[in-house]
């Protein structure tokens, strides 16, 4: 059965939970991030522990920064964050051109962890990418190319041409080694209005998924509500939205062959609330659902470090329910 008749016959559930594994093997966020043998350490015991139809890597926005070079803050159990912003001319993204010799640094332990975890976990498996426009923003710095989609948009496509390049590359390799699903990270791309998210951050994202012609799953964070009606055009195979979006009122904007993903809140929900908080939060959304076949219930977005793994499994138990 393909990943495709796995999203559109069944209803899975799939919590995106690298981060709380570290509980379960007593080690720290940096550690798994850093060495793919820890990770898939982690990663094997949330299965053993819970059971999900599928299993992400550890969720890294950092990964194709630090395989250009960028210098790379890595906190013991916060996520790693880029401590520089190179490119400010095209004399600058010239000279990170010639840096990219193609998958290298830390891909190439997420590639090795990949090939691993399809030869070994026998469900959905799934890598992350960041997305274009996002990886663009850490090259220029986010608030810059905020400016710059406006003042310079030119030097902005070419920065979002060569992120495509090395976002495709990665992807590539990624499949190669087993994955089943590859989710693409846009979360600044929500900072953008319809018209600047269409050209800077849509038309980029389905490049990439005419280019690799594999199932990409996109991801933005926060209220992409105003985002929906262009997000259904990207070609990607699955949308996964966070908790500020209504899976209620969005829902009829979605083609069925759409898989929706989410959308419970990691802090609210699953790091903040008690269990029954969560068995009710999580009773609420698949009443909400009800008839839609392609959906994979699941977290809005990563879970935190210290969300409490009792519950990770009352969202397992009472998402398999029957209603």
């Amino acid at each position: 059965m393909t990943l495709k008749q796995k999203m559109l016959d069944n209803r899975l559930v799939i919590p995106l939970m690298g981060a709380p594994g570290i509980k379960l093997s007593k080690t720290t966020l940096k550690e798994n991030l850093l060495d793919d043998k820890v990770q898939f350490r982690t990663l094997s015991l949330l299965m053993e522990r819970f059971e999900p139809d599928g299993i992400f890597t550890f969720m890294d926005l950092t990964v194709e920064l630090d395989a250009l070079g960028l210098k790379v803050k890595y906190p013991d159990n916060d996520n790693p964050s880029i401590l520089e912003h190179p490119l400010n001319d095209i004399e600058d993204l010239e000279n990170i051109e010639k840096a990219w010799k193609g998958p290298s640094g830390r891909m190439i332990k997420f590639i090795r962890l990949m090939g691993k975890m399809s030869a070994e976990i026998p469900i959905i498996n799934g890598g992350y990418v960041i997305g274009p426009f996002s990886m663009a923003g850490e090259l220029m710095g986010v608030n810059d190319i905020a400016i710059s989609v406006i003042t310079d948009p030119d030097l902005v496509k070419k920065v979002l041409e060569f992120s495509n390049k090395v976002i495709a590359e990665y992807i590539s390799a990624l499949f190669d080694a087993g994955a089943d699903t590859v989710a693409v990270l846009e979360p600044s791309a929500v900072i953008l209005s319809p018209e600047h998210y269409r050209e800077f951050s849509l038309l980029p994202f389905k490049r990439l998924a005419e280019t690799i012609a594999q199932p990409l799953i996109l991801h933005i964070c926060g209220n992409t509500t105003h985002l929906i009606e262009q997000m259904v055009e990207s070609g990607a195979a699955g949308l996964s939205l966070d908790s500020d979006v209504s899976f209620g009122g969005i829902k009829s904007q979605v083609p069925e062959e759409i898989t929706l993903i989410g959308n419970l809140s990691p802090a609210e929900v699953f790091l903040q609330g008690n269990v029954e908080e969560v068995r009710e939060a999580a009773l609420s959304l698949k009443k909400e659902m009800t008839g839609r076949k392609n959906f994979i219930i699941s977290s809005g977005c990563d879970l935190p470090v210290d969300t409490p793994l009792e519950n990770i499994e009352v969202f397992m138990k009472t998402a398999r329910e029957e209603l």
